[in-house]
C-alpha cells in the first residue's frame, strides 16, 4: 500500500505544484473511425462476413503551459465498440481506453492513470491496421500506472510502476525500456517483472527497425515470457471468434498457462505510389504445448493523408497439439476504412 500511494502522491503532488502557475491553456478534440467487415474461415458453421470496428475512438487532449517552464497534460479517450470488443451497436455504451494526466519539463515527462504501458510503446505496438496484431506479448493499456519518460538527441527511456486493485499486492509489476536510433536503424527493448501473488516471473521483449530506403522498412521482434509470468496471456489478434451463435468465443491461438512461452516475427513494409503493403511472419511458441505460426499480408490505399481503405489475409498454422477449441486452423480477410479527425 505504501508504494502505491508514494506513486499517486509523486504524481499529484508535482502537478499541484505546477498548476499553481498556470499562464496558458489549450484543448482538443480528435477521433478515429477504423470500422470494416471480416470472414474468420474457423470450419463452423458460424464462418462468414461480419461487419465490425478496428478500434474506433474519440478523446480530448488538454495542456497547460506554466511560467515555471514545466507543462500540464490530460488526456481522456473512449472506444466505440461494444463490450464484445468487436461490434458497433446502436445503443452501446462507450468503453474507457485512456484518462491520464502528467506533467513534463527538464526533467522528463511523468504520467499518471489509465494509459499504454512502456512494454506497448517499445515493443509491441501492432504492424497492421486493425491495430490488434497476432503473436505477441503483453496488454495495451494499463489502469492506475505511473510511468516516467526522457529523451535524449537519439535516445529515450521509459520506466514504470503498475499499483492497481487492493489486493494485498502494493506493487503488481514494474517495467523498464528503451529505445535507440542510429542512421537508419531503430533498436527497442523493455522488461516487465510481475510482483502480483505467487507467480514473479518476468516478460523480456526486444525489436529492431531498419529503413533500407524511403520506401522499404524491416522490422523483426521477439518476445519471452517466464513460465511463472502471468500478468497476461498472447493475442490471438482478430482471428477468433466472438460470441458466435453456434461456437461461441473460439481464440485461434490458445494460452499455454505454466509454459515458458516466446514470440517472434518478421515483418516488412513498402511503399507503392499512394498505397503501402505490409507482410508478416511469426511463430507462437509453448515449451510444452507446441507452435502455432502466422502469415500475415495487408494493402493501405491512401485516399488522403489522413484517409485510408486496406484489404488483409492472415492465415494461421497450428500444431496437432495446440489446436483450436473447434479442432481447426483458423483463417481471416478483412476490409476496412480508417479516417482521423
Amino acid at each position: 500500500m505504501m508504494m502505491k500511494k508514494l506513486a499517486t502522491a509523486l504524481s499529484l503532488g508535482l502537478l499541484a505544484a505546477g498548476f499553481a502557475h498556470a499562464e496558458e491553456t489549450t484543448a482538443s478534440a480528435y477521433g478515429t473511425l477504423r470500422i470494416g467487415v471480416d470472414n474468420v474461415n474457423a470450419g463452423t458453421s458460424d464462418d462468414g462476413m461480419n461487419g465490425r470496428d478496428y478500434l474506433s475512438a474519440v478523446g480530448m487532449k488538454a495542456a497547460v503551459k506554466m511560467d515555471n517552464g514545466l507543462t500540464g497534460v490530460g488526456q481522456v479517450e473512449y472506444g466505440l465498440r461494444d463490450e464484445n470488443t468487436v461490434d458497433i451497436a446502436q445503443m452501446g455504451q462507450p468503453t474507457l481506453r485512456l484518462a491520464f494526466v502528467g506533467l513534463k519539463g527538464a526533467f522528463g515527462e511523468v504520467y499518471y492513470g489509465s494509459q499504454t504501458p512502456l512494454w506497448h510503446k517499445y515493443v509491441r505496438s501492432a504492424y497492421f491496421s486493425d491495430g490488434n496484431d497476432t503473436v505477441r506479448l503483453g496488454t495495451v493499456r494499463e489502469d492506475d500506472l505511473t510511468q516516467y519518460y526522457f529523451k535524449g538527441e537519439n535516445f529515450n527511456l521509459g520506466a514504470g510502476i503498475h499499483t492497481e486493485g487492493q489486493e494485498g499486492d502494493s506493487l503488481d509489476s514494474w517495467s523498464v525500456g528503451g529505445e535507440y536510433k542510429a542512421g537508419p536503424a531503430t533498436l527497442q527493448a523493455a522488461y516487465t517483472k510481475d510482483e502480483r501473488g505467487a507467480n514473479t516471473g518476468g516478460l523480456l521483449g526486444v525489436r529492431a527497425w531498419y529503413a533500407v530506403t524511403d520506401a522499404l522498412t524491416l522490422s523483426a521482434y521477439f518476445h519471452q515470457a517466464d513460465d511463472d509470468f502471468d500478468l497476461y496471456g498472447g493475442s490471438s489478434g482478430n482471428v477468433a471468434l466472438t460470441e458466435a451463435a453456434v461456437s461461441g468465443s473460439v481464440k485461434g491461438i490458445g494460452n499455454c498457462a505454466g509454459e515458458e512461452r516466446t514470440n517472434q516475427g518478421v515483418y516488412a513494409a513498402y511503399k507503392i505510389g499512394a498505397g503501402k503493403v505490409h507482410a508478416r511472419y511469426a511463430i507462437d511458441s509453448c515449451e510444452d504445448a507446441g507452435d502455432v505460426t502466422s502469415s500475415k499480408v495487408e494493402y493501405v490505399y491512401y485516399l488522403a493523408k489522413n484517409y485510408n481503405v486496406w484489404a488483409s489475409y492472415e492465415a494461421l498454422n497450428n500444431d496437432s497439439t495446440r489446436m483450436p477449441a473447434t479442432g481447426k486452423e483458423m483463417s481471416e480477410a478483412q476490409l476496412g476504412v480508417r479516417f482521423d479527425f
